[in-house]
């Protein structure tokens, strides 16, 4: 028989136990939240016409990659553009240990596409097409399906969505893989039954679009906090779906009202980078980081996950929405009061660089709570610097002497 050990050495190896086991919780990059979710989804979605910029994706920031769109031809077979690079697709994504789902349907259905939807969900050609959808997903190796059928197809196949539904749910099961869906904030049409909500593993909740540049007489948030907290009373209250089975999605994109055009969150930064900070300027709206952190907080308390509509649009740099969301779940069980936007101060001076946050409990080395420098290469640049004439703004004030 072992020695026992004495109430000291018993307290160190509590107090280093509780460390370690501390420092376990900070580092889980997807972690749990107060309801002790152990699952948390970061869904992205990649359209076909963005494969290019898969290299520039950080997809270790995903647990799973929703590949948009596929729909079927005039003879009932899935057809996905750009089909011949989907192997490279779905590599990179496994390689990154994500979850790959195809996404069929999507907005924007036009009237020959919803006749072909209303051909192949007929009963008598129903199981050949989930036939076609179980042979796309074997011979891609995906790991499920996402039905996106929205409004605009939604009155078209009526009836004929909750039996599809059901028969696809029992066929991806069967082989081990995985049906979710992407639904409106609330309201859903009537075709979208009860029982067809219980059968997806999981819905990611279009949390966006409440206004557009379909009514530019009306310009103004398209996806403000408070449509977050309209989507969670609706979906656990009146149509009774666990928290877990939602996921919070947000737009990297924003809708510009004077040019009757979206835009990506990336190119929104590029005009200014001071516009990541905020959620709109002049007449165009979008998500900023602060409200993306804001929602991700929200999502990590009530929700499964967060959806992100769509990775594209993203920065590729410090500025990355991705990243702050990855941030974010990563200062958890940070208390949301003590979470915080901080600044790299690369030169030292006391002034952090605006394009270079970190979202934290507590200040990182070299980082600062304010991003009020000019040019973190030079510390003798700050806005408390004397301005000289050099040709240089040593003060930061915005004026060059």
């Amino acid at each position: 028989m072992k020695n026992r050990p004495t109430i000291s050495q018993f307290l160190v190896i509590l107090s280093v136990s509780l460390l370690f086991s501390c420092n376990r919780q900070l580092s889980r990059s997807h972690p749990e939240n107060k309801h002790s979710r152990s699952n948390f989804k970061v869904v992205g979605y990649l359209s076909s016409g963005n494969f290019s910029q898969i290299d520039q994706l950080d997809l270790s920031k995903l647990t799973h990659l929703d590949i948009a769109f596929a729909n079927p031809d005039s003879e009932g077979h899935l057809k996905f553009r750009n089909e011949k690079d989907l192997p490279s697709i779905v590599q990179k994504g496994h390689d990154a240990g994500l979850q790959i789902y195809l996404s069929i349907a999507g907005g924007g259905i036009n009237k020959e596409l919803a006749a072909h939807w209303l051909s192949v969900l007929q009963p008598e050609n129903r199981t050949k097409f989930i036939g076609e959808i179980i042979a796309f997903t074997q011979k891609y190796q995906l790991d499920g399906i996402d039905v996106d059928i929205e409004w605009n197809l939604l009155p078209t196949i009526g009836d004929l969505y909750t039996p599809f539904v059901l028969e696809l749910r029992d066929a991806l099961h069967g082989l081990g893989k995985g049906i979710s869906s992407a639904l409106n904030v609330a309201g859903l049409h009537q075709a979208v039954t009860q029982e067809a909500l219980q059968a997806y593993d999981f819905i990611n909740v279009m949390v966006y679009d409440k206004t557009g540049i379909w009514r530019p007489e009306k310009p103004g948030p398209h996806s403000p906090y408070s449509y977050a907290l309209d989507a969670l009373k609706y979906w656990t209250e009146e149509r009774k779906i666990p928290a877990e089975k939602l996921t919070l999605g947000v737009p990297f994109y924003g809708h510009d009202f004077d040019h009757v055009k979206s835009i990506n969150y990336r190119d929104i930064v590029q005009i200014d980078p001071a516009f990541a900070y905020q959620d709109e300027f002049q007449s165009t709206y979008y998500d900023g980081i602060p409200t993306m952190v804001k929602k991700t907080q929200l999502a990590l308390q009530s929700f499964g996950g967060i959806m992100i509509w769509q990775i594209g649009g993203d920065a590729f740099n410090d500025l990355s929405l991705l990243r702050a969301i990855d941030q974010t779940l990563n200062a958890y069980p940070c208390k949301t009061g003590d979470l915080k936007t901080y600044f790299a101060d690369e030169d030292g001076d006391g002034y952090g660089n605006s394009q270079k946050p970190f979202q934290a409990c507590q200040a990182p080395p070299h980082y600062v709570s304010n991003r009020m420098d000019c040019d973190d290469t030079d510390k003798k640049i700050n806005p408390t610097a004397v301005e000289t004439i050099d040709g240089k703004d040593n003060n930061c004030d915005g004026v060059i002497e």
